[in-house]
């Protein structure tokens, strides 16, 4: 069984999170290494050094490739779930982590992601509190190359852990 880092990238709302953590049981359940890195997790922790801005995106999606790869030197496989709005961002991890890296576009148009607003971030942005959110009032690049997309407006989260696992298991990443 290889190694792999799934990198699940979307707009905020868009179910990164919950996929990840859906998929991550499943794995469990199979007896394999798995941690997930939450971009929004991973910036609390470290102290909100880094806000929103390309820079600091940049920045923290460094962080998250460095703690990826400590977590696979000691065999552990890794789901990040970040927003990563930039192409470069997703072209360095996929250059970083070679063939073990599988990205994930999880696909949500902003109206539901809206209506979800989990974090409150488009209630902020609404009321001119926050900037810099992609999709939005700043860029998200939609990936030139995903090894799957999950479209979670009409997609279950059942049916994408399901069809995640799927492409793990003919691929030579999970059994």
């Amino acid at each position: 069984m290889k190694l792999f880092n799934i990198c699940f990238t979307g707009i905020s709302g868009s179910g990164k999170s919950t996929l990840a953590n859906s998929v991550k049981e499943k794995l469990k359940e199979k007896g394999i290494k798995v941690q997930i890195l939450d971009g929004d997790d991973t910036r609390k922790e470290i102290g909100d050094l880094f806000g929103h801005t390309r820079e600091e995106r940049i920045k923290m999606n460094r962080i998250n490739r460095m703690v990826a790869h400590y977590l696979n030197c000691n065999d552990i496989n890794t789901i990040i779930a970040i927003v990563a709005p930039f192409q470069e961002m997703r072209t360095i991890m996929r250059e970083y982590f070679g063939s073990s890296y599988i990205e994930v576009y999880v696909q949500c148009s902003e109206q539901v992601c809206r209506q979800r607003d989990v974090k409150g971030y488009y209630q902020l942005e609404q009321e001119g509190q926050m900037h810099n959110l992609n999709g939005v009032n700043d860029i998200f690049e939609v990936p030139d190359f995903s090894e799957l997309t999950i479209d979670t407006e009409n997609e279950s989260i059942e049916f994408a852990t399901e069809k995640i696992l799927k492409y793990l298991m003919e691929n030579g990443y999970a059994v």
